[in-house]
């Protein structure tokens, strides 16, 4: 905090700085001044929060200032020392809303019990602004939400919310003289490179700057608001219902303004003129169907007018002509052999005239459904938690720095996208092995132990099947198999000195049963645990 000392005489200014303890205050500059002009200057300059001021001074007296201060430092305290016992100057005093009035001479506790009751009340109400402040903020946001909801709802069923749109008449009175309107989309996904990286961590702050250069320029036309559609996490929706003749003048404007602000450039789809609010529907769908079919090769214009008649054409190139020599080429664990064919397929993309946002997505939707099926066979058997992240296995289609498509941009990312990801299963496959090698350890360790395969299960973090499967697999070998095995061997070595029970022998490698221990132990060694003792011992009798 700081305060501001206010008095002509410099004795006085003094005394009040070595009576104070301002460290103790939360006082951390002390500021002083001759005379109430010179307390303006400091107090437009240095902002203090607290102001203690003689009355009577030269140039400006106590009761100039307190009145400046009544309407330019509304929030700052004011405590009043003065040698006059005067009620006038009390009155005034009071009515500019000093905390305190002190006589000099000047009393240590007085003058600290003030200031502390000062500090105290600016500490209180400073907190009641950010409230309030807060409070506001919350109600705006709020406010923006719900209108957004409105807007969202209303675009995409119009006749099936007619309440929401009645809410909206209310909000947006001319609506409900308006026969027409236009729609126009912004898709948040073909932002350019470098916006990407700078609000990767907060789309919102983008989003609402947009809006805010949107309806900028809608409002100065009187034509229309811009909202966030919340069906949508990508889109920015602009509806434009006055004027309709202007509307791609008004769209262009807003471009450059986008572009002046943010340094960027947004491809925007806009619909035909239809009836409000019955085929506002249409509306949005025909600016979508426009921003999805425009010619990504084509870069003379980022505005782009849906088309009456004209369909999406796919064309003859399809990822699924190349998803066998890309999943044999992942399998292979050879970087240079998935670049050749991914280049074959791209060689293909070079050749064609046209390839529309539309076409990305069905091929990029080709592309999703192949990895998930890699997923399927790299991740087979692990828990969730063990599976790969989606979102670290997604692939956008980049945009340039000038966010147009870029066909070697494309190549260059999704190429280093299947080489990474191929690394990744890989390293799962070798993972994989390295498990079934780990389970038998724990099984060679642990043998004497009642083993399950749930308990493995458990330990593990891959379910039963995956590991019944799997150990065959890797080790020729099922797990009851491996695990009876390691068993038995360790029971011949314990059925070497005739001292210990057949059935101690049983319990000490894991067998409860000893009837059960005899059975395994028959299937394996083709005689009976008593008979190999028998032969074991007449071979090398044991010395009593």
């Amino acid at each position: 905090m700081k305060v501001l000392i206010v008095d002509d005489e410099k004795h006085v200014r003094s005394t009040i700085r070595l009576l104070t303890d301002w460290s103790a205050l939360d006082i951390e500059t002390v500021l002083e001044a001759e005379d109430g002009l010179e307390a303006i200057e400091i107090m437009e300059r240095e902002q203090p929060q607290l102001v203690i001021t003689d009355m009577m001074m030269p140039l400006m007296t106590g009761i100039g200032l307190m009145e400046w201060m009544d309407s330019h430092a509304v929030t700052c305290k004011k405590i009043v020392i003065s040698g006059h016992n005067d009620f006038e100057l009390m009155r005034h005093t009071v009515k500019y809303g000093a905390t305190d009035y002190l006589l000099k001479p000047i009393v240590a506790k007085q003058l600290h019990d003030a200031i502390q009751k000062a500090v105290d009340s600016w500490k209180e109400a400073h907190q009641e602004r950010v409230r309030h402040q807060y409070q506001s903020r919350e109600v705006i946001e709020l406010k923006s939400i719900y209108r957004d909801k409105l807007l969202s709802n209303v675009i995409m069923e119009p006749v099936g919310y007619r309440n929401e749109l009645q809410l909206l008449i209310k909000e947006f009175p001319q609506l409900a003289s308006v026969h027409s309107c236009m729609v126009a989309v912004i898709n948040l996904q073909d932002v350019q490179r470098d916006l990407q990286e700078k609000y990767a961590s907060n789309m919102g702050l983008l989003i609402f700057s947009l809006l805010n250069i949107c309806n900028e320029f809608l409002h100065k036309a009187q034509m229309g608001i811009a909202f966030r559609n919340l069906n949508s996490n990508h889109e920015i929706v602009i509806l434009a219902w006055e004027q309709l003749v202007k509307a791609e003048a008004v769209l262009e404007r807003i471009q450059h303004g986008i572009a002046r602000v943010l340094k960027a450039s947004f491809d925007i789809g806009i619909s035909s003129e239809l009836a409000f609010p019955d085929n506002l529907q249409e509306a949005y769908n025909q600016a979508r169907q426009a921003l999805g079919q425009r010619n990504l090769l084509d870069t003379s214009t980022r505005k782009h007018s849906y088309q009456v008649g004209v369909v999406l054409r796919i064309g003859s190139l399809r990822f699924g002509d190349y998803e066998e020599a890309i999943s044999l080429a992942m399998k292979s664990g050879r970087p240079e052999q998935l670049q050749a064919v991914i280049q074959k397929w791209f060689d293909g993309m070079d050749k064609l005239d046209k390839i529309s946002m539309d076409q990305l997505d069905l091929w990029l939707d080709a592309y999703k459904v192949l990895k998930a099926r890699w997923m399927e066979e790299f991740y087979e058997g692990a828990e969730p938690d063990q599976l790969l992240p989606t979102e670290d296995t997604d692939f956008i289609i980049p945009m340039d720095h000038n966010g147009q498509f870029s066909s070697a941009l494309f190549q260059q990312e999704f190429t280093n996208h299947l080489t990474e990801l191929m690394r990744l299963f890989l390293s799962k496959k070798v993972q994989s092995g390295h498990t079934m090698n780990e389970i038998a350890k724990y099984i060679e360790l642990n043998y004497y132990r009642n083993i399950t395969l749930q308990d493995i299960s458990t330990k593990f973090h891959l379910n039963r099947e995956y590991i019944s499967r799997k150990f065959k697999l890797e080790l020729k070998e099922n797990v009851i198999d491996y695990l009876n095995r390691i068993r038995i061997e360790k029971s011949k070595v314990l059925l070497l000195n005739p001292q210990i029970k057949i059935v101690d022998v049983a319990g000490k490698v894991g067998y409860q049963d000893e009837k059960y221990f005899s059975r395994v132990f028959k299937k394996l060694e083709g005689q009976t645990p008593k008979d190999f003792r028998v032969q074991m011992n007449r071979e090398s009798p044991l010395s009593m």
